[in-house]
């Protein structure tokens, strides 16, 4: 009996330790390690792989070795909206941490266009960045041995590689959802190893970690910064301008593992044939180093850097090589795959070895990195010197506070913005003097320059990663054009940076009331605040002018009044307020002496109609879209400081929903059955208006809710014939996979209410196109006869979005069905449809 159960113990310790590998399978043996540094394992208590390391686990112990070396400096850069420290820990050797500021000028300097300075005393810098995706966990478990390695190896190597290089460890990325993950792989892990797919420990619960706090991708956000995260690695990144950038990735459980370069016919035409050279070669250590321990890969497949948002795209437009690793994602200690039995440490050991492979190549190609670097900057302006397009302008007189997140947003990818200081007319539009912005083309930031504000029109491929355009102007809604030439151009002397806008109370004498626009982009949480406080609001759906200075004041559909009269403040407390609100938002607010105007509606009017304070619901879990639900919350939480509820799919049946005026559906709610829809479809009946979103669209006319239909989706040429293994090309043919299409808009209809011009740009990311409903007024945006703007759409599907709408009202009952086909809020950043989107929210239930 007792050899039994021995036996049994000794299987069991066997197969326990595959997961529990001692240090020495991770770390190289070519370098001997300081005995003072403290390892993984002696301050986790634990072998690397045995469990998932947390966020403050890890950022413990990259704080203890910053503590423990004089090799390595370690700072703040950002918080997450939890609140989470995201750290650098910067690694040199003890002599150049002495003079580490000296020489992070002379690196930045030396790639300066018009300087010469001599290479041999330049060091290189690389960022090795792990983790931005919350549940690749190998990836941010791997930076602790990056951490420990460069801390404590000793000899002649490491020496040599931290006197030439100035090393940058961003341990984790996207703390917020690596906690997440961390949190689900521990809770779920078991003692006795099992790695079979079906454990709930591999199958996170909505929304997974995978996204920050607001459930969005920041892989995404390199080039939008709309996060904090990405702001200020982004800030950093130009400080240090990093000859290398690594981005460790995980992807599915029966991959091997992915190096770049990625798909050479995939590759963005503004990078330089350079870098992908320098790619190559980089990719020639990756392969030595996994070969060493046995690990099978792959390249030039599946993976491209087209879209510049990405942790190893964005360094391509900006001088420096991004490097992305994808592993295959265990998810947990041990998972079961199609190439075997497979270990967190195993991933983890090649994101690591990855690492140093990174650093040798980096040691190698000192000279060649450099380089291309100083090229990259000196080929921009030469470039940019030929190019028939000398500037950029933009602008907008009436939405200033969307104009300077624009500013802002160039001012942080290091591009020199100058305010335009005279009255400009450009291809058929008009730049105000103070209120327009000039982006000159020739300056070392051109290409990026071209990223963000031309259309694309030319690919050579029809398969993208990720999106197939991004032109910014569009994005933000702002009037933009070309210039031939700066000759009649009038410029501030110095670059501009970005201002916060502060509105203005314009006094009246004996006020009856207050009045301001509907066109700036703060107006929803202007008049939320204003709401908010228990004032009556009215918004006006015909035109009118007030007196001015010097000449009438023009207000347009949904402009706001507010009444003094039977109000619960008085009248000098009400101008304390809103000249506050005026402050805060950068909305201008006039008082006005009179209910009588000079052209268009009085003030008392019946066309100035009362609202409503919204109360907003939205579903999450279930089968709600966690990205769209994610970008929706930001939106009104962030953007508008409007409060949304989020509730639980599965409550439905429990809420009352008579306490809102507003649902936004956005998902695919198959959890529901006829009892839940019927109490939504009830609710609606009596009054409330129903935001159907995207999936949601398609889910409701499933459901009986709203009688749209949409058209069949572009059926596959049968006369065109590929080789059996391009036929995945045919598939994306007619893929819409981001692509940005004309718009036409009835600027008087509730929904349209703040815009002045009669298209809009709309970014679509999917193949769903609504039919018409062939009725009246229930359609006020369409997409134009000749809608295509730019990205990769085929001409059949062009076809299809001709006069389709984009968003339509139905009538339910006493309520409203109002349906978004397309995204309002795509990545937080396609600014120029938020209002059209929160319009619903204010003026649903007012539309006749």
């Amino acid at each position: 009996m007792r050899r039994s159960v021995t036996t049994i113990l000794i299987l069991f310790l066997v197969i326990f330790s595959q997961a529990q590998e001692k240090l020495s399978y991770f770390l190289p043996d070519d370098v001997s390690y300081n005995s003072e540094i403290p390892t993984p394992e002696e301050f986790f208590g634990q072998k690397m792989g045995e469990w998932h390391l947390t966020h403050d686990q890890v950022l413990f112990y990259v704080k203890t070795i910053a503590k423990s070396t004089d090799r390595a400096i370690l700072y703040e850069y950002a918080r997450s909206y939890e609140n989470r420290p995201l750290v650098h820990l910067v690694f040199t050797s003890p002599e150049n941490q002495q003079n580490l500021d000296d020489l992070k000028e002379l690196h930045y300097n030396f790639s300066e266009p018009g300087k010469d300075l001599a290479k041999s005393d330049v060091p290189l810098v690389v960022s090795l960045t792990y983790g931005v995706h919350g549940n690749e966990s190998s990836a941010t478990n791997a930076s602790v041995l990056t951490a420990y390695y460069l801390a404590a190896a000793e000899g002649e190597k490491i020496d040599e590689l931290l006197k030439k290089n100035i090393i940058i460890v961003d341990p984790c990325l996207n703390p917020d959802g690596f906690t997440r993950q961390s949190m689900w792989a521990n809770m779920h892990q078991s003692a006795t190893p099992n790695g079979d797919n079906n454990s709930r420990q591999f199958q996170e619960v909505w929304p997974a970690g995978r996204t920050n706090h607001y459930w969005f991708d920041l892989n995404r956000d390199y080039l939008l910064l709309v996060h904090p995260e990405s702001k200020g690695r982004v800030q950093k990144f130009h400080e240090w301008k990093p000859n290398i950038v690594t981005d460790h990735h995980e992807m599915g459980a029966n991959s091997t593992f992915f190096f770049q370069p990625g798909v050479p016919s995939r590759n963005n035409p503004l990078t330089p044939e350079k870098n992908y050279e320098l790619t190559h070669k980089i990719g020639e250590y990756h392969a030595k180093f996994l070969d060493k321990i046995g690990s099978a890969y792959f390249t030039e497949e599946q993976y491209d850097d087209y879209y510049y948002g990405k942790g190893s795209s964005y360094p391509d437009v900006n001088g420096s090589i991004g490097i992305l690793f994808e592993q295959g994602g265990f998810r947990g200690r041990y998972r079961n795959t199609s190439n075997g039995r497979k270990t967190l440490a195993f991933g983890i050991r090649n994101q690591f070895i990855t690492s140093l492979s990174t650093l040798e190549a980096a040691m190698n190609l000192h000279d060649e990195l450099l380089d291309m670097q100083k090229e990259f900057y000196r080929s921009a302006l030469e470039r940019s010197a030929k190019s028939k397009t000398k500037a950029y302008i933009f602008g907008s007189s009436s939405d200033r506070v969307k104009t300077q997140q624009f500013v802002d947003l160039l001012n942080r990818h290091q591009i020199d913005v100058y305010q335009n200081d005279s009255k400009l007319k450009a291809d058929e539009q008009t730049f105000e003097s103070g209120s327009s912005y000039v982006v000159p083309v020739n300056q070392k930031q051109s290409r990026l320059i071209r990223s963000i504000f031309e259309e694309v029109h030319e690919f050579t491929d029809t398969t993208f990663y990720d999106v197939s355009t991004w032109t910014f102007p569009h994005a933000y809604d702002l009037h933009y054009a070309k210039l031939g030439s700066l000759n009649s151009v009038s410029l501030s002397n110095e670059p501009f940076t970005a201002k916060k806008v502060r509105g203005k109370l314009f006094e009246a004498k004996d006020p009856v009331g207050y009045l301001f626009r509907w066109d700036e982009y703060s107006t929803a949480e202007a008049l939320y605040k204003i709401q908010d406080t228990g004032l009556r609001t009215y918004v006006a759906t015909k035109e009118f002018s007030i007196p001015g200075n010097d000449d009438e004041e023009a207000f347009s559909y949904g402009s706001i009044f507010i009444p003094l009269q039977d109000q619960i403040m008085s009248g000098s407390q009400a101008n304390a307020f809103l000249k506050d609100v005026a402050q805060s938002t950068g909305v201008d607010i006039y008082a006005v002496s009179s209910g009588l105007t000079p052209k268009g509606i009085d003030l008392g009017s019946n066309s100035f109609t009362p609202l409503t304070k919204p109360k907003i619901l939205t579903f999450a879990g279930g089968n709600a879209n966690s990205r769209d639900v994610g970008e929706i919350w930001h939106l009104f939480d962030q953007r508008y400081h409007i409060p949304l509820t989020l509730a639980e799919s599965s409550s439905l049946s429990r809420i009352k929903l008579s306490s809102y005026t507003t649902i936004i559906l956005s998902g695919n709610f198959q959890e529901w059955g006829s009892t839940e829809i019927n109490k939504l479809k009830s609710w609606v009946s009596e009054g409330g208006t129903l935001i159907a979103y995207k999936e949601a669209t398609t889910w409701a006319a499933k459901n009986g809710i709203g009688s749209t239909t949409f058209k069949k989706p572009v059926s596959p040429d049968t006369t065109r014939y590929l080789t059996y293994a391009e036929r995945s090309k045919e598939r994306s043919l007619n893929n819409i996979s981001g692509a940005i299409f004309e718009t036409n808009i009835d600027i008087s209809h509730p929904l349209c209410f703040g815009y002045s011009d009669k298209q809009l740009a709309v970014f679509k990311s999917s193949t769903t196109v609504a039919n018409s409903l062939e009725k009246k007024y229930t359609e006020p945006v369409k997409f134009s006869q000749s809608p295509y703007l730019s990205g990769w759409v085929s001409e059949d599907n062009i076809n299809r979005l001709k006069n389709a709408p984009v968003v339509t009202v139905q009538n339910i009952g006493s309520g409203k069905l109002i349906s978004y086909h397309d995204n309002m809020t795509f990545r937080g950043t396609w600014l120029g449809t938020n209002k059209l989107f929160s319009n619903s929210v204010f003026f649903g239930d007012i539309i006749r």
